[in-house]
């Protein structure tokens, strides 16, 4: 990890690898199967912080904890088939979920940022429509089912379902390497 930002021109990054949307989809309706009705947006977590390391104080450190994968995650053999996929550590695995005309408010995530070398958080739609948007910077991202997508989540960023159906998207936060980054720098930019 560096200790001084790297500055890159962009702030999103389409990455040369797609996902079977099916298999994808059949997995999420299992995952989020178990959950009661919820109102406006929903994070279900596929792995949990375990162990606490007390030498490491900033939690934006991936060394804060050790993670760990839920059964939900183990259950979802497609799913786990991505992430051992990269070539890189992951860390904070989850689907989010935003019901129909759900809003998620604009926000920032100071740590989720290439430029730091630390984390990153890489996005797959996997319910999605023309009718969610998802915008960064004031500009829509085209995000699309079964795609990968890495976002510079430290700059402003909402989304808003305009659609009749939920959108769940599988969110997986890796540790920064020299392999994810040029996964990266090798993606679409738009």
């Amino acid at each position: 990890m560096s200790e001084t930002p790297v500055t890159f021109d962009f702030d999103r990054s389409k990455l040369a690898r797609t996902y079977d949307v099916e298999r994808l989809q059949r997995e999420a309706l299992h995952a989020v199967q178990p959950f009661p009705t919820y109102i406006n947006y929903h994070v279900i977590p596929l792995t949990a912080a375990g162990a606490r390391n007390h030498e490491v104080t900033d939690f934006t450190n991936p060394d804060w904890t050790d993670w760990i994968e839920l059964p939900v995650l183990k259950e979802c053999r497609y799913i786990q088939e991505i992430l051992d996929s990269f070539e890189c550590r992951k860390t904070n695995i989850r689907l989010m979920r935003l019901e129909p005309g759900g809003l998620l408010q604009e926000h920032t995530d100071p740590q989720l940022n290439l430029d730091f070398r630390n984390q990153i958080r890489l996005h797959v739609p996997i319910f999605t429509s023309d009718e969610v948007e998802f915008m960064l910077n004031d500009r829509r991202v085209p995000l699309q089912q079964g795609e990968l997508w890495y976002l510079k989540l430290s700059d402003p960023h909402w989304v808003r379902n305009h659609g009749q159906s939920e959108r769940i998207q599988l969110s997986i936060d890796v540790v920064w390497n020299e392999w994810i980054e040029k996964l990266i720098l090798e993606g679409e930019k738009s």
